[in-house]
């Protein structure tokens, strides 16, 4: 009997600690927030000597642009191409313990076209805010937090995805909240 309850005991202590570790999953960061704004522009003429171009916008203005000489290949733009300009912004949070105490960082990373490809450049930069979470209040999804200048904010979070990530916060976590503005440009042949 005593044998028998000592195996039970066994069977029930690995069953919880089964169950304990699968439902210990690591924090899920937060689903990305993005938008991404886009214009273009047809091209009407190319002064490639004097670097000048006359752009159509998308309301009807002619608009002539002085083209720097960090513009490469500007032999290659005719007229009828389309010169297109992209923004984007996101925004990311995720739990990261190891980011106390951590100073505010910024990637940025930029690229242009080679020579013989057609006139692109691209820029971005990413900001990485790491705070620590004072409170949380799921039923009003108001978080209240101190950031690296020690100033203690409160935000109503608004949206889906920030709302199932605070439900996983508590007192004293360090998130990383990252910030994204993107920008390119690029001319594309004309259809």
């Amino acid at each position: 009997m005593r044998r028998m309850l000592l195996s039970v005991a066994g069977a029930l202590f690995a069953m919880i600690t089964l169950t304990a570790c699968e439902s210990s999953s690591p924090p899920r960061p937060m689903e990305t927030i993005e938008d991404t704004v886009e214009a273009s522009a047809t091209v009407e003429s190319v002064d490639v000597l004097n670097r000048l171009m006359t752009i159509k916008t998308e309301a009807g203005d002619l608009v002539t642009l002085e083209v720097g000489p960090e513009v490469q290949n500007l032999v290659q733009v005719r007229q009828g191409d389309r010169v297109v300009v992209r923004y984007r912004e996101a925004i990311g949070a995720r739990i990261s313990n190891d980011a106390a105490g951590q100073p505010v960082s910024i990637d940025v990373d930029t690229d242009r076209a080679r020579l013989g490809q057609r006139p692109s450049a691209r820029a971005s930069a990413t900001t990485n805010v790491p705070v620590t979470i004072n409170s949380v209040d799921i039923r009003s999804n108001l978080v209240t937090f101190s950031g690296p200048d020690g100033l203690v904010r409160s935000i109503t979070v608004a949206t889906p995805q920030g709302r199932e990530f605070i439900k996983q916060l508590k007192k004293g976590d360090t998130v990383v909240l990252s910030f994204t503005e993107a920008f390119a440009v690029s001319v594309e042949p004309a259809k």
